[in-house]
């Protein structure tokens, strides 16, 4: 026993002294280093204008973002102002949208991408004001409900990073020649994808961070080096991405994410690995921008109402919320029968679908998801079941769930969205990495039914004949019984973000965006006049993947989600790290 004490004790000395010696060298580091400096979060908005896309000057003195009117919607304009509370200064004025400005390395340049009647352009511009110079022309952008970031400086400050897209050619990343406005493509992007955006270059210049997009409205992020070479995957998520920033020592990525319940900002190694949450931030962060010591950001809380209006014109145009609590109502859908709404509301403090009366009272809470975001939502014919998507760490899934409360959702698929039922009852239509599907009801037998590429969003036609969906640029239809596809009709207005079909047996309702009114508009196809034409313009309309909207069965309303409070706001987080 004697024996065993004498040979434990050195080890118990060894273990105390290694304990004595890391307590000294954590004194040390803190007394080299200093006491760690608590974050501060604190609004650089006014309230004023809602702006958004931040970027910090390389010395961190200055801040530019893109502002516009809160009041209605119009163009983004660059502004500069000094940080934290300097008075803004207006850089660029006109109609087009000037989004996601960014320093030169000497902090004396600003570019950003210009949106203008259908292209996107280049610009660059004094940080301190003066004439702008357009570099060059970028193609269309992509379709989005929201504007992306395209431009980057590389660090020698003689050429930039942008987006470029052509008739033929997804949006991929170029480098832009600062002297000759001249462009060389550097990422080719794969067959089945929406293409490249929001180029990051490193600190160094070595590295260029990026996102590319999938048919179903999700990203990951990659790295390439300078010349597009040496490409790996940094994320796996498969979730939409607003936004991404360098640390300022190269070895780590933040990026907004919309993953765990929320638009969150999340920070992940350059060299691989899983994210970590930037809990402070919130969950509505987008589009961060690092500097010394600092962090921006746009934070987007947003409270929307489910609004009622009568399909016509002329003065009997009648509008009123119908539905209203203190969260984010969104997704309206009537019941076949005309008696119920089911919507997706966030006022518990996560989105979980709700089901009440048609004239808005008796409202009760259907699901208890506690996390996961809710796409999609769809009545099974006989107004029993409801069918929705989520978007969790699991990616996205397909679920039912009875329209009454108590009941466990039951996961039907997998890597699938934006599904809906056949009139018959018997299979669920829906998309999956850009083509369409059939499946049962509960999820078997699945049967690829369109195998192109950018094929979303499919739904019966009210005779049960066709099989409509949006394609890139159109709508198209496919018979149920099988058979080539053809185009339904092309339409008339930016189909950016959702399409939202909602077919009837005159002819087929969708959403557009109406680029002279800067609108989101309803429009309707009349299948005896082959024509379309605007039957509704939805005012601040929520939009992205609550833009949708419901025509009741008799065709006389229609419901849709209307932003009641929308708070873009710039956001500062002191003593980043």
């Amino acid at each position: 026993m004697a024996s065993g004490k004498f040979y434990q004790r050195p080890a118990v000395m060894l273990a105390l002294a290694l304990a004595s010696v890391g307590g000294l060298v954590t004194l040390m580091g803190r007394l080299a280093t200093g006491p760690q400096v608590a974050q501060k979060r604190v609004q650089l908005s006014s309230g004023e204008q809602s702006e958004a896309y931040p970027a910090i000057s390389p010395d961190g003195k200055r801040i530019a973002y893109s502002a516009r009117e809160s009041s209605k919607v119009s163009a983004f304009h660059v502004f500069v102002r000094e940080l934290p509370s300097g008075k803004a200064q207006q850089l660029t004025r006109g109609e087009g949208s000037d989004v996601a400005p960014v320093w030169s390395p000497d902090g004396g340049t600003l570019a950003f991408l210009r949106v203008e009647e259908g292209s996107a352009q280049c610009i660059v511009i004094p940080a301190d004001g003066g004439s702008e110079r357009k570099l060059a022309e970028l193609g269309s952008p992509a379709d989005s409900g929201q504007l992306l970031p395209a431009v980057s400086w590389n660090a020698d400050g003689k050429s930039l990073v942008v987006v470029q897209s052509g008739e033929k050619q997804l949006p991929a990343l170029a480098v832009l020649a600062l002297d000759s406005g001249k462009l060389r493509r550097i990422t080719t992007p794969p067959a089945g994808s929406e293409g490249d955006s929001t180029p990051a270059v490193s600190p160094t210049g070595s590295d260029i961070a990026f996102v590319r997009h999938t048919p179903n409205e999700g990203a990951d992020i990659f790295v390439c080096d300078a010349t597009g070479a040496g490409l790996r995957r940094l994320t796996f998520d498969d979730r939409g991405i607003r936004g991404i920033a360098w640390t300022r020592d190269g070895q780590d990525l933040l990026y907004s994410g919309n993953r765990v319940g929320g638009w969150r900002l999340w920070r992940v190694s350059a060299n691989g690995g899983g994210p970590r949450d930037l809990v402070i931030a919130g969950q509505q962060a987008y589009y961060p921008a690092i500097g010394r010591n600092r962090l921006a950001y746009t934070d987007s809380p947003t409270v929307s109402a489910i609004w009622r209006a009568t399909l016509g014109t002329g003065d009997t145009l009648e509008e009123r919320p119908l539905i209203r609590s203190t969260g984010r109502e969104v997704n309206p859908v009537w019941s076949p029968d005309g008696t119920k709404i089911a919507d997706v509301s966030d006022q518990s403090g996560s989105d979980e679908i709700f089901v009440g009366d048609a004239n808005g009272p008796n409202r009760v809470q259907i699901t208890q998801l506690q996390g996961p975001r809710i796409g999609s939502l769809r009545w099974s014919p006989d107004g029993k079941t409801l069918l929705f998507d989520v978007s969790s760490d699991h990616g996205r899934e397909v679920f039912t769930v009875p329209a009454t409360p108590g009941n466990k959702p039951a996961r039907v698929l997998l890597n699938a969205s934006n599904a809906s039922y056949s009139h018959d009852g018997k299979w669920i239509y829906f998309q999956s990495r850009g083509q369409l599907w059939k499946a049962t009801v509960t999820g078997g037998n699945p049967q690829a039914i369109v195998q192109r590429d950018n094929a979303g969003q499919p739904i019966e036609s009210a005779d049960g004949k066709y099989i409509y969906f949006r394609s890139r640029r159109g709508i198209w239809r496919i018979p149920t019984a099988g058979g080539d596809e053809e185009e339904a009709f092309v339409p008339e207005h930016d189909m950016w973000g959702p399409a939202n079909l909602q077919p009837t047996k005159k002819g087929v309702y969708y959403t557009e965006f109406e680029r002279s009114a800067r609108a989101t508009v309803i429009s309707f196809y009349d299948f005896s006049t082959r024509k379309s034409s605007i039957v509704f313009r939805m005012k601040n309309a929520e939009w992205g993947s609550g833009a949708g909207f419901s025509v009741s069965p008799d065709g006389k309303y229609i419901l849709y989600a209307r932003v009641d409070q929308s708070q873009t706001n710039l956001m500062l987080l002191e003593n980043f790290r």
